[in-house]
């Protein structure tokens, strides 16, 4: 029994430990990281309006980070970008730090700020 404890709690450890990543970058649809991605100056480049293009929406979102690594945002993370796309006054130039946990290189979202 004593044994059981001390596994759910190293579990339990383990995963709010987990919880506290944050990753920097461009914010990103897939469909225009996977094409365009790797190209130098793509991030910086990156437009409000490509990201609010429905088949760059349809694609989903993620962070291009800078050694030029694609993390995917789950599917609540997506709606969240959505939102924070809407409010954006700048056109280009998005560097977030997105907080949530990282599994691979998919990303459940709890912020997105602006850097």
């Amino acid at each position: 029994m004593r044994r059981l404890a001390l596994i759910l709690c190293t579990a339990i450890a383990i995963s709010a430990f987990a919880a506290d990543t944050a990753v920097k970058g461009y914010l990103v649809d897939i469909s225009c990281a996977l094409e365009e991605g790797q190209r130098p100056g793509f991030g910086i480049k990156h437009s409000k309006a490509c990201l609010q293009m429905e088949d760059c929406e349809k694609s989903g979102y993620g962070v291009l980070t800078d050694d030029k690594k694609v993390i995917h945002f789950d599917k609540a993370g997506n709606e969240q970008a959505k939102k924070f796309i809407a409010g954006l006054t700048k056109s280009t130039d998005i560097r977030v730090t997105v907080t949530g946990t990282l599994n691979g290189d998919e990303m459940t979202v709890s912020k997105i700020e602006l850097q």
